[in-house]
């Protein structure tokens, strides 16, 4: 799953590119075309003549209860049969829906990793976060975390029994190779801090058992199984962005770019949604 992980954040990185630092623009453009992608795949996918029809027959029916609304037979029929043909539809749609499901997942998760954080800024903290795997007691177990580049890490750790827990403070001079290494029983683990304000994936977290982990949290490398540690956090903040004249979270601003970027595809083939 991590190789598959890495292979996507690859190919974002090079369809992203061009964009450099304007996430505003990387994020508006990505949408659309995933928008306008996913809505392709879904006629691909389907039996465009039998949602067709369900939809006309449902379109009849909800006509034929406005026209006889006193009428209590004809108007139970007419219902019936509008729930039938919703039921049609959604046996002719759940298999492109389902793919379209599966191909979206992964895209999201991409999109959520690189616009969903806010790069800390030159000056700025962080927290970094490590769990130890059960059995193990933060206050008696050896681990430390250094920095590199412009990355300076307060030694004063936080040692949390209850949760297994160890709490270190980043503090970030510059954007010159950030990154952190993390010992813990000399064991190493060691990881890219997100600061510069691009298009590239910012690991939050990391999970030594899961194995959908590297695909749904892109970013950090993969925990060994025999490493002590069983996952590791980094605090970054929420990021936003003005759009239509509003502070916006990158979910909307996705929402709406997929939205407007699937609506055009479907307008001008006739896409039966």
């Amino acid at each position: 799953m991590y190789a598959l992980s890495r292979i996507l954040s690859l190919l974002f990185d090079g369809l992203l590119l061009p964009f450099g630092s304007h996430r505003l623009a990387a994020l508006l453009v990505a949408s659309a075309v995933a928008g306008a992608a996913l809505a392709l795949l879904f006629r691909a996918t389907s039996d465009q003549a039998r949602i067709r029809r369900a939809r006309d027959v449902f379109k009849a029916r909800v006509l034929e209860m406005r026209i006889y609304p006193d009428d209590f037979v004809l108007i139970s029929r007419a219902l019936l049969g509008a729930l039938g043909s919703q039921a049609t539809y959604l046996r002719v749609a759940l298999k492109p829906i389902l793919i379209v499901l599966i191909v979206a997942l992964p895209v999201f998760f991409q999109m959520e990793a690189r616009f969903a954080p806010a790069p800390v800024r030159a000056g700025g903290h962080t927290l970094v976060t490590v769990t130890l795997k059960e059995g193990l007691d933060p206050r008696s177990v050896p681990a430390a975390l250094s920095g590199t580049g412009d990355v300076r890490v307060d030694p004063r750790a936080v040692r949390v029994p209850a949760t297994r827990e160890i709490v270190w403070r980043a503090e970030i001079a510059g954007t010159n190779q950030p990154a952190l290494a993390l010992t813990v029983f000399d064991r190493p683990y060691e990881f890219a801090l997100g600061t510069a304000r691009g298009t590239g994936v910012i690991g939050r977290s990391r999970a030594a058992h899961g194995f959908a982990d590297p695909l749904i949290h892109p970013g950090l490398p993969v925990i060994p199984d025999d490493s002590p540690v069983a996952a590791v956090r980094i605090g970054y903040g929420d990021a936003s962005y003005r759009f239509l004249g509003r502070q916006m979270g990158w979910l909307a601003v996705f929402l709406i770019g997929s939205f407007v970027g699937a609506v055009l595809p479907a307008w001008l083939l006739r896409i039966q949604l």
